[in-house]
């Protein structure tokens, strides 16, 4: 049975509920000990950073797109396990940690690919590290207008980002639930998802989820890292773009993303006026899961002109 959503996505419910353990490729870890997905591939380097909340799972159908690359995904911090929020303040650590990743596994640079965090994490790695990379590929980033800079300054300051609406909402999440199916039903009826196919979602239930010793699943993303990360939003975001002049950059806006705006975007332009700068139609935030194909023909065509 095919089924019509209210954004007009057709849909079609699977028949088969999802894999209940990740794939095996998860299991890879860096001689750091940092874990990553190695999707595969013969081409040359590929790393792809997730988003805040979403493992790198999440972007299966995506990855396949990429297949004529060796693309890798490692997970961030929050994923580890044993790691304190409390004592994270800024998004240059993850940067340190992918810095840190690429220097374990990869031959030599590599093309960054990041999507909402991952684009920020991303962006800060190659600032600090730029003989890592050899492109970028921010999609979606996390960078808020120019002029709230400075009210992102005083927040950081002072502590104040944690009475925030969202990292407030992120601390109440539920986390646990008797199966999967029990997850994907409730975020099915969920407004951010509207947007998403089943299997998408299915690909993100499968990749967030974990199963609990005493039965049922809880979410493997703790809630407290997600709020932090939240809570740190950079500041400085601005600041590290003026090092990417030298490093052919693609940066890729969903049409409707209520995240990174199209003004936001045009001031870009004037700190890295090298970069490609294209934007998707009626796609959101998450322009990556939701058109994986279209983003990916989108980073391959950029890709195809180094």
């Amino acid at each position: 049975m095919i089924i019509a959503n209210n954004h007009g996505q057709v849909n079609v419910p699977p028949e088969q509920p999802p894999l209940t353990v990740e794939p095996q490729s998860e299991l890879c870890h860096s001689p750091s000990g940092i874990p990553y997905i190695d999707w595969g591939g013969d081409g040359p380097p590929l790393h792809l950073a997730h988003a805040n909340g979403f493992p790198p799972a999440t972007y299966r159908a995506f990855a396949r797109c990429l297949a004529g690359y060796h693309c890798l995904s490692y997970k961030a911090r929050p994923l580890w396990g044993g790691q304190d929020p409390g004592h994270f303040h800024h998004w240059r650590e993850l940067a340190a940690d992918l810095s840190q990743f690429l220097r374990d596994v990869a031959p030599g640079p590599v093309i960054g690919v990041g999507h909402s965090l991952g684009a920020v994490t991303t962006l800060f790695s190659a600032a600090a590290r730029p003989a890592l990379f050899r492109a970028l590929v921010l999609i979606d980033p996390v960078i808020f207008p120019l002029p709230m800079s400075p009210v992102l300054a005083v927040a950081e300051r002072f502590s104040l980002s944690s009475r925030a609406r969202l990292p407030t909402l992120t601390r109440r999440r539920r986390m646990e639930w008797a199966s999967r199916e029990e997850v994907f039903s409730s975020f099915r009826r969920a407004h951010v998802f509207a947007r998403w196919s089943d299997a998408a979602l299915w690909d993100y239930v499968t990749a967030v989820t974990e199963e609990r010793p005493e039965g049922g699943v809880r979410l493997r993303y703790p809630r407290e890292w997600e709020a932090r990360i939240f809570e740190t939003v950079p500041p400085d975001s601005w600041l590290a773009m003026l090092r990417l002049r030298a490093l052919p950059t693609l940066v890729l806006r969903g049409e409707l993303s209520t995240t990174f705006r199209s003004g936001t975007m045009r001031t870009m332009r004037w700190f890295v006026p090298r970069a490609r700068f294209v934007q998707l139609e009626g796609a959101d935030h998450f322009v990556p899961i939701t058109h994986p194909q279209e983003t990916a023909e989108a980073v391959l065509s950029f890709l195809e002109g180094l």
